[in-house]
């Protein structure tokens, strides 16, 4: 028996069940992928200082809970950007299954709403997530505490700093990632009879979504970086993410695309990229799980 893929075009999925599955995804992806999101985030706010003495100092200075910093907010991140984008996902699919575009064309649309619907709404949870994250500090602080240092700093805006490139980011990922999923699976639908039981034709297929997040992380992850600096540099205190401070008053006022041409001008093209080893090492089997998952939760609820 062949399992239903509830992500092809045409698929139509009560909202409440794309949800509830979708949020499951996320919460189960979140759970494999902390420590490493930790770590990335810190290389990509703290120049010139490599992975193994990040690792390090983090478990002298704050224990093994240090890779967990930023738990609480990430994984209600990861529960509501996971809800929402694949029940946007099967909104706009199924809004969108009479348009008379290819799968392909379709894929990337579709996921490029759904990225910048989910993106949206968990956006300020992603600005929390990213301070905890980084913090050097060996005290772990309060969820509130930080809530009430943004807004009075900043007020709402403060929640929702860099979120139009997040959006543009998270966009171009869910459709690359989305739209090369659809592709690899229609092209193998499409060639499964001329090389029938072929090895690599079933692990390309049952690889498509890794596929998929390869590609859109290897696009997307210079404007993911600064997004990341973006965020903590209007922070009462930014020697609490990094010692390079000096770094960080340059970023003073600037949008996303100033900030990344400091990146680029001040420390190079490679800076854009640090983390990105582990940005792919936690995105591929991140996204694996999110869709196994999500197509799991999906049989459970509809069948």
């Amino acid at each position: 028996m062949v399992n239903k893929d509830h992500l092809r075009k045409g698929e139509r999925i009560q909202v409440s069940s794309s949800l509830m599955a979708g949020s499951l995804s996320g919460l189960v992806a979140r759970s494999f992928t902390a420590p490493m999101d930790t770590v990335k985030i810190r290389l990509q706010v703290m120049p010139e200082t490599g992975f193994l003495r990040i690792v390090k100092d983090v478990f002298k200075k704050e224990g093994i809970r240090g890779f967990w910093k930023g738990n609480v907010p990430g994984s209600a991140m990861y529960v509501i950007y996971g809800g929402v984008q694949f029940s946007s996902y099967s909104l706009y699919n199924s809004a969108l299954a009479e348009s008379g575009w290819g799968p392909q064309v379709q894929g990337l649309l579709v996921g490029a709403l759904a990225g910048m619907t989910s993106s949206t709404v968990s956006y300020p949870l992603d600005v929390l997530r990213t301070r905890f994250a980084a913090d050097r500090r060996a005290v772990f602080s309060k969820l509130t505490h930080s809530i009430h240092e943004i807004w009075t700093l900043r007020g709402l805006q403060g929640f929702f700093k860099g979120c139009l490139s997040s959006m543009l980011t998270i966009s171009l990922n869910s459709s690359i990632m989305f739209g090369t999923y659809e592709t690899v699976r229609v092209y193998c639908d499409n060639t499964r009879g001329q090389f029938g039981k072929k090895q690599w034709h079933h692990t390309l297929d049952n690889g498509a979504s890794s596929i998929g997040a390869f590609l859109a992380k290897l696009a997307t992850f210079p404007l993911d970086t600064a997004r990341r600096r973006l965020m903590i540099s209007d922070s009462a205190s930014v020697n609490r993410f990094t010692p390079k401070t000096e770094i960080y008053e340059r970023y003073k006022g600037r949008g996303i695309a100033r900030v990344g041409w400091q990146i680029l001008t001040y420390e190079g093209v490679f800076a854009l990229y640090r983390g990105l080893p582990l940005a792919l090492l936690k995105s591929i089997p991140t996204t694996a799980v999110s869709i196994w998952s999500y197509e799991a939760g999906l049989r459970l609820l509809v069948n």
